[in-house]
């Protein structure tokens, strides 16, 4: 785990210089590996890493080349198959420097399959390969996008990072709003690859890999893997569990493969609490979660979980003046912005299962896309069944018997029904009333885009599961998660998106995972997790990772969004309609998601657009020596 950057140019710079860069951009994500930097420039190329140490922490040091030095690598994140890969590789006469550096088999692979390699890898990577003998450099993301990175073409060439920040201390970018994203960040709490809200920046999606040739330029994206719904050939429920059990316990224990100390976020809900229950029997693990001192506080359904389980739970008391006092630390990190305020507490989370001692921390991320568990997929069902019945002629009908916005949409789509996504946090008003006039030709046609159809998948609900898996899982799930734990170098791990098991629950039945009479949300997933920890904890509501954030906006960040509304910086945005919404919100009308979502937006807009942020001491440094190097080559800069 680490961040990684580099630079590809066809123009004459010194190898000094462009040591000089890569070391400036470095410091700006030196957060995510500060066991190390490592640096490899020639002729053009440079490429660099900060290092977070997690396996063969002697010998796993990059940039890693080929025996012959034609091929250069740079790698965040970790490939659980590396052993098999491994003694294949030694097999066919590779030999191996390192001790059991995963990085290795990536550099062999590369070499002997070229990029078919990416196929060949189970777990979460986003990966950079030099390879000389064609003067191309290759970016390449995992299958659900767990690890992100960025690239951008500019006069001087293409730049990649880890997070867009890096890009943009190259100095080779001016620093734009990208007013074409804004619709997706507020519908789907975060902009949808490839786009950005930076002009000129890309991340790569999901899945995916592209090359930059010297001579050609940068190719089109090629992808290798997409989330597809299978066919489900179970014959029976019992089978089914025992399958999906097996696939998830197979995937937690080879998740556990470490050289340091691993934990586990434990939220008490039944994703977080199965993983916990099958990781408990392989490693005495130590639990990590969030309280509040609220009516939404779920530590006693964690305390319930690990008492069972007999775990030790640490829990990391968040209050408002938290949120407060932390917000700004929060939007230095999240440059690609996400308008999720559980980041934020998971932010306040990692630090503190960092200063505990852990290095790696186990997540349930996934398990709700993959297995039925927001109220979305029942919703949708529910619409898909009125659409299937011939009653969409009666849609204009119903939507004038007063019921929620967020219905009001799915009736308005009924002739040709749209999945809206499980954050929706734009309903129809908002859509056509948030912006200026200089975006109202945008939206018609982005509504039309946007969004996932029925006619995606024969099985509707499914199809709103495989949506989400490809939008809101790799934007918004899982860029939160790794901003927040990067923050400080923490590696977040997701066994519910290991390959195996994101296949084997895209082949069940829907019936298995959302039943409408009685509504009911991840059915097979409750039952497996009842046969582990306590049932009072499964069949509860779902609440997720809530925080009263509600109260906040109205107290604790009163004074904030009346100094954002009075200074109205972001041209495109209807501020007499946010100075409403914000009214609303106090009178007890919440219209808590869009103000969050708008919030982290103005802060994102004065640091990285106006320029206010500054590179501060991170809070983790392992390595004096490489911080010392890159603050120089900053100051030598003049940033």
């Amino acid at each position: 785990m680490c961040g990684i950057l580099g630079i590809a140019t066809n123009q004459s710079f010194r190898n000094s210089e462009l040591r000089s860069l890569i070391r400036t951009m470095g410091l700006w994500q030196y957060h995510r590996g500060p066991d190390g930097w490592g640096e490899w420039i020639d002729d053009g190329i440079a490429l660099g890493q900060n290092r977070l140490a997690i396996l063969d922490l002697v010998h796993g040091k990059q940039p890693m080349a080929s025996v012959d030095g034609s091929v250069h690598v740079v790698f965040n994140g970790e490939i659980y198959n590396f052993s098999d890969l491994w003694s294949e590789l030694a097999g066919k006469g590779y030999q191996f420097r390192t001790d059991h550096s995963d990085t290795e088999v990536i550099v062999h692979g590369y070499s002997e399959w070229g990029s078919d390699v990416f196929n060949r890898l189970e777990g979460m990577f986003a990966i950079a390969i030099w390879d000389s003998s064609i003067q191309s450099l290759l970016l390449a993301r995992d299958r659900l996008g767990i690890k992100p990175i960025y690239y951008a073409l500019t006069k001087g060439g293409v730049i990649f990072a880890s997070e867009p920040k890096t890009i943009l201390a190259s100095g080779w970018l001016e620093p734009a709003l990208s007013t074409t994203a804004l619709p997706d960040f507020f519908m789907f709490r975060a902009p949808v690859a490839p786009a950005t809200l930076f002009e000129g920046i890309e991340k790569l999606p999901a899945g995916c890999w592209v090359k930059f040739d010297r001579v050609s330029g940068m190719g089109p994206e090629q992808r290798y893997w997409q989330p597809r719904a299978g066919e489900d050939r179970v014959p029976s429920n019992d089978l089914a569990e025992e399958r999906v059990e097996t696939a998830i316990a197979d995937a937690a224990l080879s998740h556990l493969a470490a050289d340091v100390p691993v934990g586990l976020f434990l939220s008490g809900g039944v994703d977080s609490s199965l993983l916990a229950a099958l990781v408990a029997k392989h490693s005495p693990i130590q639990a990590f979660t969030v309280g509040t001192h609220s009516k939404l506080d779920e530590s006693r359904f964690a305390s319930q979980v690990a008492t069972h389980l007999g775990l030790p739970l640490n829990i990391r008391w968040v209050t408002g003046d938290d949120f407060r006092s932390r917000f700004d630390d929060w939007c230095f990190f999240n440059d690609d912005p996400v308008a999720d305020p559980s980041a934020l507490a998971l932010m306040l989370l990692a630090e503190h299962a960092r200063l505990k001692g852990m290095k790696v921390m186990l997540a349930g991320e996934g398990a709700d896309e993959l297995f039925g568990g927001y109220h979305s997929y029942l919703r949708y069902g529910m619409y898909s069944v009125i659409a299937r019945g011939g009653l969409a002629r009666y849609a204009r009908t119903l939507r004038r018997l007063g019921v929620p916005e967020i219905d009001r949409d799915y009736l308005g789509s009924l002739v040709n029904l749209r999945f809206f996504g499980s954050a929706h946090v734009l309903r129809g008003r908002d859509r056509h009333s948030l912006f200026t006039d200089d975006l109202s030709g945008v939206i018609s046609l982005w509504e039309e885009n946007a969004f996932g159809h029925a006619a995606l998948n024969g099985a509707d609900v499914r199809s709103a599961m495989i949506f989400d898996q490809q939008v809101r899982l790799p934007n918004d799930l899982l860029a939160r998660t790794d901003r927040a734990t990067m923050a400080y170098s923490l590696e977040a791990r997701v066994p519910y998106l290991d390959r195996q098991v994101v296949e084997t629950a895209n082949a069940l039945s829907p019936r298995l995972c959302i039943r409408m009479l009685p509504p009911q949300m991840k059915v097979l997933l409750k039952s497996i997790a009842a046969t582990h920890v306590p049932p009072s904890v499964v069949y509860r509501r779902k609440r997720g990772f809530n925080l009263p954030v509600e109260q906040w906006l109205s107290t604790d960040f009163a004074e904030r969004i009346a100094d954002f509304l009075s200074e109205r910086a972001i041209e495109v945005l209807n501020y007499d309609y946010l100075t409403a919404a914000y009214r609303d919100h106090v009178n007890g009308r919440h219209r808590a998601a869009l103000l969050w979502a708008w919030l982290v937006l103005e802060q994102w807009y004065r640091l990285w657009i106006r320029g206010q942020a500054r590179p501060g001491r991170p809070a983790i440094i392992a390595d004096e020596d490489a911080y010392r190097l890159l603050i120089e080559a900053y100051e030598q800069v003049g940033a």
